[in-house]
C-alpha cells in the first residue's frame, strides 16, 4: 500500500504543472508551422487580467480551482487514481505564501487534515503545484502559443498544437505525450472564446486521452484563507512533489 501511495505522489508531481523545462530539450517547431491567430492567444493571455475558475480533466486525473491574479490568491486541487488508490493534493496561495495538504498517502499526517507551508526559496521548478510566476496555473498560455494551422468559425477555433513545445499543462503528463514522436507535433484541438474574447474551453485530442479544460466565473471574487497552524513542508516532500 505504501509503494502504491508513493507511486501516486510521483504521478501527481508529473501532472499539476510540475514538469521542469530543463528535463528534456523540446525539439524546435517545424518551419511550416503557422502561429496561432492573435485572437486565440489573446484569449488565453486575457485570463491573467482577472479572477476565474478552471477545470481540466484527463485520464490521469483532474485539476480544478480558482485564481485571482490581481489579488495574488489561488485555491486549487489535483486528484489522481491508480490501481484502486486515490490521492488528492490541495494547494492555496495567498499573496506569495503557499500551502499544501495531501489526502490518500498512507503515512501519518497525510489524512487531509494537516496543512504544510511551502518555502518559496525551495521551489525550483516553474509551475510546480500550479504556483506559476505568470499566474497561469493550467499553463494554457503556453498551450495556445504552441497552436498552429488554426481556423476560426465565429467563437470556435480549430487546429493543432505542437506538444513538444509545451512544458506542462494541467493534469496532462506531457512527457508521455512527447513519446508519441512526430505525432506529438500536431495534436488536434478545439477552443472557444466568449463574446469578450476570453478563452472558455479547450479540448485537446491526445490519442486515447482527450483532455478538456473549461474556464468560467470571470470576475467572481476568490476567497482564500491562509491555513491556521500550518507546519513546514517536510524536506523529503519537495522532491516527491516535483518542487
Amino acid at each position: 500500500m505504501l509503494r502504491r501511495g508513493l507511486a501516486l505522489v510521483l504521478l501527481v508531481a508529473g501532472l499539476s504543472g510540475c514538469t521542469a523545462a530543463k528535463e528534456t530539450a523540446a525539439p524546435g517547431a517545424q518551419g511550416s508551422v503557422r502561429p496561432s491567430p492573435t485572437g486565440l492567444a489573446a484569449g488565453a493571455l486575457g485570463l491573467a487580467g482577472g479572477s476565474y475558475r478552471f477545470k481540466v480533466t484527463a485520464n490521469e486525473g483532474s485539476y480544478t480551482g480558482a485564481i485571482d491574479p490581481g489579488a495574488n490568491v489561488l485555491d486549487a486541487s489535483v486528484s489522481v487514481s491508480s490501481s484502486g488508490a486515490s490521492l488528492k493534493i490541495d494547494t492555496v496561495e495567498v499573496r506569495g505564501s503557499a500551502y499544501t495538504r495531501i489526502t490518500g498517502l498512507p503515512l501519518p499526517g497525510f489524512d487531509g487534515n494537516t496543512w504544510y507551508r511551502v518555502d518559496p526559496q525551495r521551489v525550483t521548478k516553474p509551475g510546480a503545484l500550479g504556483l506559476s510566476a505568470i499566474k497561469d496555473p493550467t499553463e494554457v498560455q503556453a498551450l495556445m502559443a504552441a497552436a498552429h494551422d488554426v481556423t476560426r468559425d465565429g467563437q470556435m477555433y480549430r487546429g493543432t498544437v505542437d506538444m513538444t513545445r509545451v512544458v506542462a499543462w494541467g493534469p496532462v503528463n506531457v512527457g508521455q505525450v512527447r513519446q508519441l514522436g512526430e505525432a506529438a507535433r500536431a495534436i488536434p484541438f478545439e477552443a472557444t472564446v466568449d463574446g469578450s474574447g476570453r478563452l472558455t474551453s479547450v479540448r485537446v485530442r491526445i490519442p486515447d486521452d482527450t483532455v478538456e479544460a473549461t474556464y468560467s466565473d470571470f470576475g467572481v471574487p476568490v476567497s482564500v484563507q491562509e491555513p491556521a497552524g500550518a507546519e513546514p513542508l517536510p524536506d523529503h516532500l519537495y522532491g516527491m512533489l516535483g518542487l
